[in-house]
């Protein structure tokens, strides 16, 4: 007789790769990337960010208006959504992008909040508002940073202590974690986890900042080290709290093991604005 065996019997196959293999891969692509485009500058940089911001904001407007749909489909419904990254790109060549940017922010959360239905579903335009403000703000910043003198050692001032942060508060958490930090937020992140990389970023932004010789003195960057942490964690709640709101687990699948682009970016666009603030009221 033959054997007949229904498909649904087969065991699953194992994946190709681990999440761990695939991060790895993903990283070895991206940082060299990254790098290369900031040492570069220009509009090498300022388009790069704005591919980012593109990329950030579909993520945020498939995760608030079509949850449900593979990304691949709600893309083409975004197409508005290709405002930050025009905003972000256009402001190393003139700043008024941002302002043009902001102004449309404004329209845009008129639209969505106003008792009124003018233009359409009001939610859309009240999602493409946050997401101006939000995406937007946060990588423009960036652009900013670079394009100041010695641009190269602010912006790497201003991204490699974030790594610190989450890597110290993972450690950490991981080890000794047993006290819940917003279990409602995020279940798995700890108070000893947070004070953990508090201390581990208050320590790599002094320690960079050293390194990279920004001729500016521990008494000078002292505030913005103790703060960036504290930002740098807030960024990562919000967009846990959001991500829940969607009720998605990660922004996308788009950089393999590490989930979206907004996933990556959730502690630097609380840092980046604050940071370049930073820079222009106290130091440069």
């Amino acid at each position: 007789m033959t054997d007949v065996r229904s498909p649904l019997a087969e065991p699953a196959q194992p994946p190709r790769f681990t999440n761990l293999q695939l991060r790895i891969m993903t990283a070895a692509v991206g940082i060299p990337l990254i790098l290369a485009v900031t040492w570069l500058g220009g509009w090498w940089f300022a388009i790069t960010c704005g591919a980012i911001a593109l990329l950030a904001s579909i993520e945020f407007g498939h995760g608030w208006l079509f949850p449900s749909l593979p990304i691949s489909r709600a893309g083409p419904q975004l197409t508005t959504f290709s405002l930050p990254a025009v905003m972000v790109a256009g402001a190393h060549g003139d700043t008024r992008f941002i302002g043009a940017g902001l102004v449309f922010a404004l329209l845009s959360a008129g639209a969505g909040y106003l008792p009124i239905r003018a233009v359409g579903p009001r939610k859309p335009w009240r999602v493409l508002a946050w997401c101006i403000v939000y995406i937007g703000i946060g990588v423009v910043s960036l652009v900013l940073i670079r394009d100041l003198s010695e641009g190269r050692e602010w912006f790497l001032l201003a991204l490699l202590p974030v790594f610190a942060v989450d890597t110290g508060a993972y450690a950490t958490g991981r080890t000794i974690g047993r006290h819940k930090l917003a279990p409602r937020i995020s279940p798995k992140k700890t108070w000893e986890g947070a004070i953990g990389g508090y201390v581990a970023g208050v320590v790599a932004f002094l320690a960079a900042n050293s390194l990279l010789s920004t001729g500016h003195g521990t008494t000078t960057m002292a505030p913005f080290a103790l703060a960036m942490p504290i930002l740098a964690q807030a960024g990562d709640l919000l967009e846990s709290g959001m991500k829940r709101r969607m009720g998605v687990k990660d922004a996308s699948g788009l950089l393999p093991g590490h989930g979206g682009f907004m996933d990556r970016l959730d502690s630097i666009v609380l840092v980046a604005p604050a940071f370049y603030v930073f820079l222009r009221l106290a130091v440069l």
